[in-house]
């Protein structure tokens, strides 16, 4: 049988108990909230940071005069809200394919409209990017025009070249035909 203290002490365990819980939900919830601020504060530093390091960089590289900066700084701005909106809707068809090829069974049909949707989007992204290029290397001299086409050229070799297991090469614990 329990004796009244007993129970008086087996009663305050139990207050501490949960007070230590719902304090430790507090916490964890709070430092969670306080994670994704900081987190969606350094997303909206990031998107802004690339326009102005990528004037610098061209104005170190291009030994650009301050007209041709001014210039740039604005081609930058306007060729960062435009491909943001392509990237981001890219981002959201990729997913969308993704959830669709989850499906059981998938739609082809919709798979492949998705696909058209995809391509048009790269085409435009590839317009855009055409356009802020040819105005850039309107605002340059020849050598200019020269080193742009050079960092140009790195940028698309870097991001656009994919490397395929080729025949007879061995990759990733097998070989290809």
């Amino acid at each position: 049988m329990i004796t009244r203290n007993t129970y008086r002490i087996l009663i305050w365990v139990i207050v501490i108990l949960v007070a230590t819980n719902l304090s430790m939900a507090m916490s964890f919830w709070y430092h969670e909230h306080q994670d994704k601020k900081a987190a969606d504060a350094a997303v909206e530093e990031q998107i802004e940071l690339p326009s102005e390091q990528r004037a610098r960089f061209f104005r170190d590289q291009l030994n650009l005069n301050q007209n041709q900066l001014e210039v740039f700084r604005e081609l930058n701005r306007e060729y960062n809200r435009s491909a943001r909106r392509e990237s981001d809707e890219l981002e959201h068809l990729r997913i969308e394919m993704v959830e669709e090829m989850g499906k059981n069974p998938p739609s082809q049909e919709k798979l492949d409209s998705i696909a058209r949707k995809v391509g048009e989007l790269h085409s435009e992204l590839k317009e855009i990017t055409m356009d802020y290029y040819l105005k850039m290397k309107a605002v340059c001299d020849s050598t200019q025009q020269e080193k742009l086409k050079e960092i140009f050229l790195s940028v698309s070799k870097s991001k656009d070249e994919v490397d395929l297991p080729q025949r007879g090469r061995r990759f990733r614990g097998g070989w290809t035909r």
